[in-house]
């Protein structure tokens, strides 16, 4: 399974899924490098946890962030490429954990939408808060995953 961070706002409207995404959704949420888009792997929904620390641990700012889970499978039968990269995180132990969608075009792009569409059908979309982020921040930091200067000054004035 691969999760990635994407901005609920641009995939509802009044409440409801948009079936066509907006041009927005796309080149904010789906933003690319080098025709790659950046996903974080988990074996189970168990571990999605350790996804959002990669992503947080990273970001500049602690926000409520919103997290959508997708099958690898879905991207192996539409023969979209998933490269392990070393993922830019601080937490090292998550750093093999990173994979980019690679060789990405307009379809294989629109692809991605489309699922990321369907897996919020599914409720394969969690939200989480600033206060649950911190707990997450603050129970690496116990366990030594973690060190309070590794993280952007905002996050950490947030986690102290």
């Amino acid at each position: 399974m691969l999760v990635r961070k994407i901005n609920k706002a641009k995939w509802f409207n009044d409440g409801k899924i948009i079936e066509d995404p907006s041009a927005d959704a796309m080149t904010n949420c789906l933003k690319t490098t080098q025709n790659t888009l950046s996903v974080w792997l988990i074996n189970s929904e168990t571990e999605i946890e350790d996804a959002v620390l990669a992503i947080v641990s990273g970001q500049d700012h602690l926000e409520t962030i919103d997290i959508v889970m997708l099958e690898d499978e879905y991207f192996i039968k539409c023969e979209i490429r998933t490269e392990e990269t070393e993922g830019l995180t601080p937490v090292f132990d998550l750093r093999n954990k990173h994979r980019d969608l690679a060789s990405l075009d307009f379809w294989t792009l629109g692809m991605v939408a489309y699922h990321i569409i369907e897996n919020i059908k599914k409720n394969k979309l969690q939200r989480f808060t600033e206060a649950k982020l911190k707990k997450i921040i603050k129970n690496a930091i116990a366990n030594n995953r973690l060190r309070l200067t590794d993280l952007k000054e905002d996050i950490q004035k947030k986690v102290i």
